[in-house]
């Protein structure tokens, strides 16, 4: 069956919604939101995405979440939502926030140019398409960082943008490594925080160097790092919107 595709079309309000970011001096956010336009502009231009100026969103989201895409319109009228979580951008390890911006930008390109999966289903379409710009994606959603050289891997030093050294991946979809019953809970320390495994269900404890509580967390390995779609929805064809939330969650290494 032939995919008809549609012609990617900025609409004016992105692009004023653009420069008002860029323009809100008191704003403390201004200066990360203009650089992620910037590698937004950058990904489209050097990757050829099908995909326009994104109504582009930083926030507090839950602490699970890296991102999101909401398909069609948004609650403002905007088409082209991405949301960038600020509780996981680090000088340190900006490389995450930007694969996360690529992989919201996708999503992007795939409602003009290609067939989205259904609900949080990541077809082989998406996955093919994030495997030639250097992101290993299942169709949960989960994603890795390919080693260098990729094409990801190769604007990021382009621009001066440091990624650690990956090992190469044999199966980061395999599985959860070991059969261990302990779950993992780290506090809110930056840049390490603590963790702790324990089997109990509800673990409640606070650290006190950050007074913050312990949260459940699924590993989250130096190189690699998964996301998950979550449909926030039902599908657009029955008459909602759907949205694809991305969480951590476990990635193997082997």
């Amino acid at each position: 069956m032939e995919v008809k595709t549609r012609v990617p079309c900025v609409e004016q309000i992105n692009l004023e919604l653009k420069e008002h970011q860029k323009r809100a001096h008191d704003w403390e956010q201004k200066g990360l939101v203009e650089n992620l336009h910037l590698w937004a502009e950058r990904f489209i231009s050097e990757f050829k995405l099908k995909a326009t100026v994104p109504a582009l969103m930083l926030g507090q989201l839950r602490r699970s979440t890296l991102g999101h895409f909401r398909p069609g319109r948004n609650g403002f009228g905007l088409v082209n939502e991405i949301a960038v979580n600020l509780r996981h951008i680090s000088e340190e390890r900006y490389w995450r926030a930007l694969a996360t911006l690529l992989h919201e930008l996708l999503h992007a390109e795939q409602e003009v140019s290609g067939t989205p999966g259904k609900g949080n289903y990541h077809n082989k379409e998406f996955r093919n398409r994030a495997n030639s710009l250097g992101l290993l994606v299942d169709s949960r959603g989960r994603t890795a960082i390919l080693p260098a050289p990729s094409l990801f891997t190769d604007i990021l030093e382009k621009y001066g943008v440091d990624v650690p050294e990956l090992p190469k991946p044999v199966s980061v979809f395999a599985g959860t490594a070991g059969t261990s019953k302990l779950k993992l809970w780290v506090c809110s320390c930056q840049p390490k925080p603590v963790r702790v495994r324990v089997a109990i269900k509800d673990f409640r404890a606070r650290c006190l160097k950050c007074n913050q509580m312990f949260v459940r967390r699924t590993q989250v390995e130096d190189g690699y790092w998964g996301i998950e779609g979550a449909n926030g929805g039902k599908s657009r064809r029955g008459g909602r919107t759907e949205m694809h939330i991305d969480t951590l969650i476990d990635s193997l290494v082997l």
